[in-house]
């Protein structure tokens, strides 16, 4: 879970800084599997209250900088759910961009025609991995918005 506002300008993930990525309790498979990875890309799923939000698009991507997973729970991250993550992996953001300027989700899949159907669906978050090529293609792409 990237924790934040909708807005961009809101989110507390900042380009060239460390923070952290969250995970519930009950996610430390999760939380450990992420800490293993080498970099990251974030996809802003379509999320539902109500309405139908949410750019579905790649607009970040950075590396991992710890060496596992760590509680944090005095960052008291918190959902409009209640959901609580006291699990985290602390990441530097390498390249954000508005999640409307990101890469779609249809060049997503022309990139990456493996993902097809495993993205766009509202979520509250999740892993999933992706080959080192795959990684390339989509960061490079990322790399092109503004």
């Amino acid at each position: 879970m990237v924790y934040g506002s909708l807005m961009p300008g809101d989110r507390p993930c900042r380009e060239g800084e460390d923070d952290y990525l969250h995970f519930r309790e009950e996610q430390q498979a999760l939380c450990d599997r992420f800490a293993g990875a080498t970099g990251f890309l974030v996809y802003e799923t379509k999320h539902s209250r109500g309405e139908n939000i949410g750019a579905q698009t790649i607009f970040a991507k950075g590396s991992i900088e710890s060496l596992g997973c760590e509680n944090v729970q005095e960052h008291r991250v918190e959902d409009d759910y209640g959901n609580r993550y006291p699990l985290g992996v602390k990441v530097r953001f390498e390249k954000i961009v508005p999640a409307a300027k990101g890469i779609a989700l249809g060049e997503i899949y022309r990139l990456c025609p493996r993902l097809d159907g495993q993205l766009g669906m509202p979520a509250r978050g999740g892993v999933i991995g992706i080959t080192l090529e795959e990684y390339e293609a989509l960061s490079e792409s990322l790399n092109m918005c503004k």
